[in-house]
């Protein structure tokens, strides 16, 4: 195949705003789509070498493995190396035993499956701060490396039409997939091959000639511009919110099929500007560039214990990640591909990957088996960090699961009945809280929560997407109906009460309002206004529906939101013998809950429910975070198992039912 400037250019294209994203930079909130113009270019230059092999005889397996071995593994090893020493110094045990855990999946290609199983979702914030993430694209390419060859051999056998007919079918399906799977399971169809496939797809239609191979000057200009508009459009209007991949997809990844299109139809005033050599240059360097950028990012993020790096931070981390990139360039790839490395035959190539491969394994599965290395930091180091992780079989039971499937907890007999904890994260965080009550009183109890879901049936949030009011307002109906029917005789419901009643984050942290409206209404309020109201109305008919039906419901108060991240703080004061912020004063908390405290009290009282504050156990004159030993919260407004144990159970002892505590004491 004849080599394509433009091409190396287009790479610059693609990893440019994935680089400037990351960082942070303003301007580029649509940066993440430069990996759909990265997987349309592999498509194409992977179907295009190996179908032109294939039809002239020549292909081998052995052989196209060797060349990707060449490619990838060398400088992705030495990434993996370098995280490795790195997170020795800067990460805790429980994050560097998560690194280890992510690198043991990059070196069997599946981290795109880890991460969708372990990440929460790659617009998570907390997502920033994990090494490994962007690793998950180069499994997505390896597994099409994988597969797709392997279908191309029995596709080429069957002739020209057969091959472009399945292809074309494979990435419409795709792209359905993608479509109908985005907004239902956001994390999934971000991660995993079969939402993502059409886009190398659209790469290999292009290779495998379904468009002409010669077009007049005019139409090459007007595609290619239009394709290099559709990019920067998506890299300046999209950002975190935006339902991706999905239809969202098809701008960066038609406008990158595009650009490949017109340079290979006879050229256009675009691919001459793709085609300059200090853009070429750095797409030469964006497989280092994008290899080495994100753990350089993430690694500062965990050394300033911020989300957000600082602008000086933003340009610092972006010049280490070139000068880095350079020299895995100059000093890894390359020897490989073109120097003495060239030199070698594919059993050595495979023999030194294998080395690699297994070595850091090994290194990986020495990091688990110690607990993340855990003795580097003294007992009540561990014991302090260790807090603010969730139990495993709690971090299992996330997620809106049908009822049949719920999570069971407590006393497994349930002589003392059947409980049902309801309600969004805040209700996972005080599980640990009511597991306990309920082995106490011998009840078995069935934990259904889904995050930023609040138990108010028939309400949505419209300021989510589609998909996810979908989502959460199907849950909280089918809950509704099985807390009635499911044999239970208490129902526990909790959430972050507040949150929703207000609309705003503590201290008006957040970006978007929180919005609820009835569901069916076709105007959506544009703020918070009512609220409490439609909060208010939707828990005091559930809750009348429930206590009329013969259960105990409890309503339990919300926790008391911190007006900074106790975990971060935490870690830095153990990873970098940072001081930690005064506690908060109780006196913001209460102004901040007195609304929410009003309206609960109010519909415990009309339905007959019992309400159990949490805050007066948990703020006195300042709020309870942390004692030498345990995190009570593990960021700003969750709690910890500990916290959870220690602050809340002792409340929901006293204002149990049983205790003849009710309505309003």
């Amino acid at each position: 195949m004849q080599y394509r400037p433009d091409i190396d250019g287009l790479r610059a294209v693609a990893v440019i705003p994935v680089v400037f994203y990351h960082a942070g930079l303003a301007g580029f909130s649509g940066g993440f789509v430069g990996v759909d113009v990265f997987f349309v270019i592999s498509g194409y230059l992977i179907t295009r070498i190996i179908h032109d092999e294939m039809l002239q005889g020549r292909f081998s397996i052995l052989s196209f493995y060797e060349r990707r071995a060449r490619r990838i593994l060398p400088a992705l090893l030495a990434v993996l190396a370098a995280s490795f020493v790195a997170g020795w110094v800067w990460l805790g045990p429980a994050d560097y035993d998560a690194m280890a855990r992510a690198a043991g999946a990059v070196l069997l290609f599946v981290s795109n499956v880890w991460f969708w199983q372990n990440s929460g979702g790659y617009f998570d914030g907390s997502t920033d701060y994990l090494p490994l993430l962007h690793t998950w694209s180069l499994a997505v390419e390896e597994q099409f490396y994988i597969l797709f060859p392997l279908l191309l051999l029995v596709l080429v056998r069957l002739g020209q039409r057969t091959t472009l007919g399945v292809t074309l079918t494979l990435v419409v399906a795709s792209l359905a997939l993608a479509a109908w799977a985005t907004p239902r399971m956001p994390s999934a169809s971000f991660y995993l091959l079969p939402t993502r496939v059409w886009e190398l797809g659209v790469g290999a239609l292009l290779a495998l000639g379904l468009a002409p191979t010669a077009a007049p000057r005019w139409l090459r200009e007007a595609v290619a511009g239009l394709g290099l508009a559709a990019i920067v459009y998506a890299v300046t209007a999209y950002d975190g919110a935006t339902a991706f991949p999905g239809l969202a997809a098809l701008p960066p990844v038609l406008g990158a099929a595009a650009l490949i299109w017109a340079g290979g139809a006879g050229g256009s005033l675009a691919g001459q500007a793709l085609s300059w050599r200090p853009v070429v240059f750095v797409g030469l360097l964006s497989y280092s560039l994008y290899l080495w950028h994100w753990p350089v990012m993430a690694f500062a993020r965990n050394w300033l214990m911020a989300l957000d790096l600082p602008f000086g931070w933003q340009l610092g981390t972006i010049a280490l990640s070139l000068a880095l990139a350079w020299a895995s360039w100059r000093l890894i790839e390359r020897p490989f591909r073109t120097g003495r490395g060239r030199s070698l035959s594919p059993g050595p190539i495979f023999a030194l990957s294998g080395a690699g491969m297994a070595a850091l394994g090994a290194a990986a599965l020495a990091v688990v088996l110690t607990g993340g290395a855990e003795q580097r930091y003294s007992p009540e180091q561990r014991a302090l960090l260790a807090s603010l992780n969730h139990a495993d079989d709690i971090r299992a039971c996330r997620g809106a699961r049908p009822v049949e499937a719920l999570c069971t907890f407590g006393d497994g007999q349930g002589v003392g009945g059947r409980w049902l904890l309801w309600g969004d994260s805040h209700a996972e965080a005080v599980l640990p809280a009511v597991e306990t009550l309920a082995r106490e009183a011998g009840a078995s109890l069935d934990f259904a929560s889904d995050a930023a879901c609040a138990p108010l049936p028939g309400v949505v949030r419209s300021d989510r997407d589609p998909g996810q009011r979908t989502r959460c307002l199907g849950f909280n109906d089918r809950l509704a109906r099985h807390a009635q029917t499911g044999g239970y005789d208490t129902v526990i419901l909790h959430a972050r009460w507040p949150l929703y009643v207000e609309g705003v984050r503590q201290d008006g942290h957040g970006a978007a309002p929180i919005v609820l409206a009835r569901s069916g209404t076709d105007v959506f309020a544009a703020g918070p206004s009512d609220n409490a109201n439609i909060a208010g109305t939707s828990l005091s008919a559930l809750a009348t529906r429930l206590t009329e039906a013969g259960l105990k419901v409890v309503l339990v108060g919300p926790v008391p939101e911190l007006p900074w991240d106790l975990g971060t703080h935490l870690k830095a004061a153990v990873l970098h013998s940072r001081p930690l912020p005064d506690p908060p004063a109780a006196a913001p908390v209460h102004d901040r809950q007195a609304r929410t405290r009003a309206l609960l009290m109010d519909v415990a009282e009309a339905s007959g429910a019992t309400w159990i504050p949490l805050a007066p156990h948990l703020c006195t004159d300042t709020c309870h975070t942390h004692d030498g030993l345990a995190a009570f919260y593990r960021d700003d407004n969750h709690l910890s198992p500990t916290g959870a144990t220690r602050l809340a159970l002792p409340a929901l002892r006293t204002g149990w039912p049983s205790s003849a505590m009710r309505t309003g004491q």
